[in-house]
């Protein structure tokens, strides 16, 4: 019983993604319900039955998806995490960066698969505005709790400006990141600096929380084969597109 406090310790923790955009949702769309049910039980003037009818529809679709966002962070973020990741085919020798690595989701359950010579690197610029506790301490706490720090490293960086040679890595992997790069048409700069820095023959999985397909785009135009871009409500319960691309091997035989 002594040791159940220190055994919490040492679990990784990934926060809460947009804590912000999720706790507004939460206690905005409870209040509607709230008032809204009010005055519909109450009927205290002419009327507010169907305004506390409208009110309750109202703030029922925020709350939903403040809910929704609530168990992605409980334990939905997992479940992405491995869906995600089994769209890759592993030798285990893998170079991996994950983009928008964050609290190291990806990035730990990337390491997790390898062996051999294989690495993982994220980077981020730590926003506390996309990502609850933010920071590359909070990251490599978890990376040591997982036990993978032979194998992962975390670095600042920025998406579209990657500080790495061409052709660097066999995976890249990026989880609810590239939406948040700002203005919108840098978002098509991040996907080509994540081509460059792909391997021939390598891969890249994208999931996030609005379609993918603005990605897909630029990811084809920089050269690599799509293929899949579609949602994964199904597979994850979660608000999710995944994007798959393939960059074409080299051609040997030249």
């Amino acid at each position: 019983m002594l040791d159940r406090p220190a055994e919490a310790k040492r679990r990784p923790h990934y926060g809460w993604d947009a804590p912000g955009i999720m706790l507004g949702m939460l206690g905005a769309g409870g209040a509607l319900v709230a008032i809204g049910v009010l005055l519909a039980s109450l009927r205290p003037f002419p009327l507010s039955a169907p305004l506390g009818i409208m009110l309750a529809v109202a703030g029922a679709v925020p709350l939903l998806l403040g809910l929704e966002m609530l168990e992605y962070g409980l334990g939905g973020k997992l479940r992405t995490r491995d869906a995600l990741l089994d769209l890759i085919a592993w030798r285990g020798d893998e170079q991996v960066l994950d983009v928008g690595t964050g609290a190291g989701l990806l990035l730990i359950g990337a390491a997790k698969r390898l062996a051999n010579g294989g690495r993982a690197i994220g980077i981020d610029i730590w926003s506390a505005k996309d990502l609850s506790n933010n920071g590359d301490a909070a990251t490599r706490a978890n990376i040591a709790i997982e036990g993978v720090a032979d194998r992962a490293e975390v670095r600042t960086g920025d998406a579209t400006r990657l500080s790495f040679a061409d052709a660097t890595f066999d995976v890249v992997v990026s989880l609810l990141c590239l939406h948040n790069i700002e203005p919108k048409p840098d978002r098509a700069k991040a996907c080509r600096e994540i081509a460059r820095v792909l391997r021939p023959g390598g891969r890249v999985v994208v999931g996030d929380y609005v379609p993918t397909h603005g990605y897909a785009a630029a990811l084809a135009d920089a050269g690599l084969e799509v293929r899949r871009s579609s949602s994964a409500f199904g597979v994850t319960g979660a608000l999710m597109w995944f994007l798959v691309a393939d960059k074409p091997a080299a051609d040997v035989s030249a």
